[in-house]
């Protein structure tokens, strides 16, 4: 049997990509694409250097859980959420040799061994589908089912501009506000916090128009990138303004609510598993 590297390779990185996305959505957090990426080709790698002549012990259960959690810690750093993480990408990935061995049942392709190891002839595009319906299952339905209990303060400091603000944000398990773009966990902030930040006066009243307010200060201060997020609470549903800075070192999306986040406790609100 012929075994192709470069597409042995492309396709265990799209697998993988999709796979560690579908973890970042069940555990509720956000990490930028070229971390994902740049695990799932660490995947790839092994992948194919799996099936080189001398190269058995790649093969073994200790070698698959190692690159296993390099490609974790890639791609969601060494962070309290890591192993948590880690084991969503496991999960999912079973999940999909699981529906690899169902489409077999029900296909009936011919099985080869590679290098000792079991390979299925499942065409590239049956396997992407199933991997991007695994991605669809974990984004569209298990999306934040495992962020952890919320409900703790935590300190939050917003810079832009050379401005900052230090701020006391509660870990809302309720917050949900994401960018529908790409799914990044969004940080809610009052709107005063917004005229700290700008260094400039702006009024509550221009909150009401979030388009209007928009326009107006996209043209004043062009670097601030805005943009409108939409969210939906008990009631009520609307736009809210948001700006791309700097929180607590990271850069992040926040929104600005033009109502009070609480009564003097804390000033923002965060996602339960963010933070």
């Amino acid at each position: 049997m012929t075994v192709y590297v470069d597409l042995l390779f492309s396709l265990n990185t799209a697998i993988n990509y999709l796979l560690l996305r579908g973890a970042a959505a069940i555990g509720g957090v956000w990490r930028r694409p070229w971390r994902l990426l740049g695990a799932a080709g660490l995947g790839g790698l092994y992948a194919v250097a799996a099936v080189l002549p001398g190269a058995a012990f790649l093969s073994t259960i200790p070698a698959q859980l190692a690159v296993a959690a390099a490609m974790t810690a890639l791609a969601f750093g060494l962070t309290p959420v890591t192993l948590r993480q880690g084991l969503y990408f496991l999960a999912l990935s079973f999940a999909l040799s699981g529906a690899v061995l169902l489409a077999v049942e029900l296909l009936e392709p011919g099985l080869r061994l590679v290098g000792g190891r079991a390979y299925y002839a499942v065409s590239t595009p049956a396997l992407l589908l199933l991997a991007a319906l695994s991605y669809g299952l974990a984004a569209l339905v298990l999306r934040g089912t495992g962020r952890h209990s919320g409900g703790s303060l935590v300190r939050l400091t917003l810079a832009w501009g050379g401005r900052d603000l230090a701020l006391t944000a509660l870990k809302d398990t309720g917050n949900h506000l994401r960018d529908p773009l790409t799914g990044e966990a969004v940080v809610i902030a009052p709107a005063w916090a917004l005229s700290t930040l700008l260094g400039c006066a702006v009024e509550r009243t221009a909150f009401d128009d979030p388009a209007a307010l928009l326009e107006r200060l996209s043209a004043a201060f062009p670097r601030a990138r805005f943009r409108l997020i939409p969210y939906s609470a008990v009631g009520t549903a609307g736009l809210l303004l948001a700006m791309r800075c700097t929180v607590s070192g990271r850069p992040a999306l926040v929104a600005f609510s033009p109502n009070d986040l609480s009564g003097g406790a804390y000033q923002a609100l965060v996602g339960g598993g963010e933070g």
